[in-house]
């Protein structure tokens, strides 16, 4: 009996050490300046602040064009357009893709609610602190429904709509990953391990990336 004391206790101690190396030594912090190598079109980015949170854009082409604005889908970024911007650019639009708060590498305050509503509130601040009249929302699949909530509530910057594959509510983050990287604590330590998990990463670009891309 002792000895299986001693083994559980090994096993809790090894758990509970590996929990705080990877608690420790996750960065809670990206410094641009370490990785804009690495990221595509880091040329084109730029930050702004909305509601005292840095938000991350990228713009492309002349400002007096028409604007387009590209809102990335759930657990995705700037990275989701990177292939389209500077050919829009070329066709004559003014283009800028915007990392939702929470994703890429705009800020994830803990006082922010992440809900559709409430992104839709920092895009159309977002918009007005550019100094953007109206431009033409394109969303894709979780950044539809921001796009449209932003159409719905603040229709004074919305020229378009554009919805790729759009959801229209936020049961993605219903799911048990999801609500248990969410709560206070437990969060912390879910996410410290699914943000290195190749495999979580797989998982969740499986229904996103086309067949011959699944690896």
């Amino acid at each position: 009996m002792k000895k299986r004391y001693l083994v559980a206790g090994a096993v809790s101690g090894a758990i509970g050490a590996a929990i705080a190396y990877k608690m420790l030594s996750r960065e809670t912090e990206v410094n641009w300046d370490d990785v804009f190598q690495d990221v595509m079109h880091s040329e084109y980015s730029s930050f702004t602040k909305v509601d005292g949170t840095r938000i991350h854009f990228q713009e492309f082409g002349d400002s007096r064009n028409p604007t387009l604005l590209l809102i990335h889908g759930f657990t995705a970024s700037t990275y989701s357009w990177h292939k389209v911007t500077l050919a829009l650019a070329e066709r004559g639009f003014h283009v800028i893709a915007v990392d939702l708060l929470g994703f890429g590498f705009s800020g994830k305050p803990k006082w922010f609610d992440y809900t559709i509503t409430s992104q839709a509130r920092m895009i159309a601040r977002f918009l007005n602190r550019l100094g953007i009249g109206k431009a033409t929302l394109v969303g894709c699949s979780y950044g539809g429904a921001v796009a449209a909530s932003v159409a719905l509530d603040y229709p004074e910057f919305v020229e378009k709509l554009i919805l790729v594959d759009a959801i229209s509510n936020d049961d993605v983050k219903k799911r048990t990953v999801f609500r248990l990287a969410g709560l206070p604590g437990i969060g912390e330590v879910v996410s410290a391990f699914l943000t290195d998990s190749p495999r979580f990463s797989k998982m969740r670009m499986h229904d996103t990336l086309a067949k011959e891309n699944h690896h």
